[in-house]
C-alpha cells in the first residue's frame, strides 16, 4: 500500500479501491492498516469523490525503520525478565543465561534496525521498478 502511495506521490491522492486492485488486497484490510498510518501522520487523506490517500512527505524521506515501528512496534521489545527463552533456563543459571541471551537479542535487534534505517520507501519502489524492467535515469 505504501509503495502504491509512493508511486503516486507526485501525482496526488489515490483511492483505497485502486490500491486494493493493484495489490490484490481487500479494502477492509487496507482500511485497518490505513487507520494506523493516518493516526501516525505518515498518510493523509482528501475527502470527496476525487479524494483518496497520499503520503505526508516525500518517499525518500520515509525510512523503512519508521514504517516498521509504526506498523509493528519496537523490534524484539522485551525486558530483562522476558527474554525469548527465559522460561527454559534453570534457576541457578537463569541470571547469567538471561544476561547472555538478552545481549544476543539486543545485538540482533540493533542489526535489524541498522539495516532498516539505511533504506527508504523510495528505495523499495525503485528496486521494485528495476526488477520489473523499468530503469530510472534520475540523478
Amino acid at each position: 500500500m505504501l509503495c502504491q502511495l509512493a508511486i503516486e506521490h507526485d501525482k496526488g491522492s489515490i483511492q483505497m479501491g485502486e490500491i486494493g486492485d493493484r495489490e490484490g488486497i481487500s479494502e477492509k484490510y487496507l482500511g485497518q492498516i490505513m487507520l494506523i498510518l493516518k493516526s501516525s501522520g505518515l498518510v493523509l487523506s482528501v475527502r470527496g469523490a476525487q479524494g483518496g490517500y497520499y503520503l505526508s512527505r516525500s518517499p525518500d524521506r520515509i525510512g523503512l525503520l519508521e514504517i516498521f515501528e509504526i506498523l509493528e512496534g519496537e523490534i524484539f521489545d522485551f525486558g530483562e525478565e522476558t527474554a525469548p527463552d527465559a522460561s527454559a533456563v534453570s534457576k541457578e543459571n537463569r541470571k547469567d543465561t538471561l544476561s547472555a541471551t538478552n545481549e544476543i537479542w539486543v545485538r540482533i535487534r540493533e542489526s535489524i534496525k541498522e539495516v532498516l534505517d539505511k533504506y527508504t520507501l523510495d528505495d523499495v519502489v525503485r528496486l521494485g521498478l528495476f526488477r520489473t524492467g523499468y530503469l530510472d535515469y534520475r540523478i
